[in-house]
């Protein structure tokens, strides 16, 4: 796979958390990313309160490979076992992701994730997922999958695996749980997307940028990377270009 092939534009730092950004700027950011040859945007309904995705509706070409992930009606926690119903019902998929289409002026996007996932959730969660699997018969999303919290720790169940295109994990010198499990996904032919890379730049004093991505990279899945500037969006891709065909 080209480096392309394997690199998301992470875009939660748009939704102005992390540092404001002005509309501007951002539109001539995603356009530069575009123009550099990226293809792939991580986003997620949350992001900005919905922000996000209009930016990205608004400003990406037709092409572009979008994810995005599905918030629980709550956020669940990691130390429960509450069951998945009271996070998740098939109306409240439904309403959201037609939200999130709505927003991103598509009538189809890439990849659909669940953005909350607790260990707990084994067979109980397949009538879920499997709706989100009736999705791609309609047309509204090509793959499925869900997205693993930080300090996850665990494993996926196998019941709920079948069902599962795309798992996104964490993964930098702090977090490295996904490794217990990565050589069963990708020999499912899951595609794995790593993400929090550089711990949202905490950690890029002791890790260099280079490394970090070249550890990933060996893995044989992809990385979403959130990028402010020209310059990371160039550098990254360079970094990439130096460890993947």
């Amino acid at each position: 796979m080209k480096w392309f092939e394997r690199l998301y534009f992470g875009t939660w730092q748009l939704g102005g958390q992390f540092k404001k950004l002005p509309p501007d700027y951002i539109e001539s950011l995603l356009l530069f990313a575009i123009s550099s040859g990226i293809r792939r945007f991580d986003t997620a309904a949350v992001y900005g309160g919905g922000k996000v995705e209009e930016m990205i509706g608004t400003w990406l070409p037709g092409d572009a490979v979008i994810v995005t992930k599905i918030p629980a009606i709550k956020k669940p926690d990691l130390k429960t076992r509450t069951p998945i119903s009271e996070f998740y019902t098939p109306d409240h998929l439904d309403r959201s992701v037609e939200g999130s289409l709505d927003r991103l002026k598509r009538t189809q996007v890439d990849t659909v994730l669940l953005h909350n996932w607790l260990p707990s959730w084994t067979s109980d969660a397949i009538p879920i997922i499997q709706h989100l699997q009736k999705m791609k018969s309609g047309n509204t999303t090509r793959r499925v999958g869900i997205s693993l919290p930080d300090d996850f720790s665990s494993v996926i169940s196998d019941e709920a695996l079948p069902y599962i295109d795309v798992v996104e994990a964490p993964f930098n010198p702090n977090q490295r749980w996904i490794l217990n499990q990565l050589p069963s996904l990708i020999a499912m032919k899951k595609e794995i997307l790593l993400r929090s890379l550089f711990c949202q730049g905490k950690i890029l004093t002791l890790h260099p940028v280079e490394l970090l991505i070249k550890d990933a990279m060996q893995l044989g899945t992809s990385v979403v990377i959130g990028m402010t500037t020209e310059e990371q969006i160039s550098r990254n891709i360079n970094h990439l270009k130096g460890v993947v065909t």
